[in-house]
């Protein structure tokens, strides 16, 4: 009996397995939307990196999707090298228009017109900054969007703190994100090891974001 149960509660649990397996995978962010990459920067040592903008939509529950704004990093040297050292400043703080450091964006309309960012509260939790090393023809997808912002009947566009804006589901315009990752950590913020830092402006290019509706008609 005690063999039977054994042989039973291994079925069960594969079963459970084999059921849990597709739901995990389902809960995966989904891309919904991909700037084309960047020009390659390089530093003064040829260390070359480039960036674009990713839309990603991760399913909570039946009422519940997160929208999240990404920033794709790619080493992209010509030739080998050992790795470098990237500061990813995420949990910028300093929000003062001549501050360029970390993620800056803009909203444009169809015709390429700055949309002003919409105020919300906010009360959550936001990606912390990161060092990040890049071997050879190493691409990274880092999240820029701070956790528990989301808009009901809409999507809400939200790359960090002072930013953000709502494409409502019935939407039928057209927008577009944009703007420029920079990496140009003070002298006291020092990388694991001794590795290269590298330091940089990479201007992302337009993504392109739609409704909802609009993206249901296309597929």
């Amino acid at each position: 009996m005690s063999k039977l149960l054994g042989v039973v509660g291994l079925s069960a649990l594969l079963a459970l397995a084999a059921t849990a397996a597709p739901a995990a995978a389902a809960d995966a962010p989904k891309v919904i939307a991909a700037g084309e990459w960047s020009k390659p920067v390089a530093d003064k040592l040829g260390k070359t990196l480039r960036g674009r903008l990713v839309l990603c939509e991760k399913v909570i529950d039946a009422d519940r999707r997160d929208v999240i704004v990404c920033i794709e990093l790619q080493e992209a040297s010509d030739s080998y090298h050992p790795e470098f050292q990237v500061y990813c400043e995420l949990d910028r703080h300093d929000f003062r228009p001549e501050y360029k450091g970390g993620l800056q964006c803009k909203m444009l309309d169809k015709d390429k017109h700055e949309i002003p960012s919409e105020p919300f509260a906010f009360s959550g939790g936001v990606p912390g900054s990161v060092w990040m090393s890049f071997p050879k023809d190493t691409t990274i997808r880092l999240r820029t969007t701070p956790y528990g912002i989301r808009r009901d009947g809409g999507m809400a566009i939200c790359p960090y703190l002072s930013g953000m804006w709502t494409v409502t589901d019935d939407d039928p315009n057209h927008y577009f994100l944009t703007g420029t990752f920079t990496v140009n950590p003070a002298a006291e913020l020092k990388p694991p090891g001794d590795g290269h830092v590298w330091r940089g402006t990479i201007e992302l290019p337009p993504m392109q974001i739609v409704s909802r509706s609009v993206a249901a008609k296309r597929s």
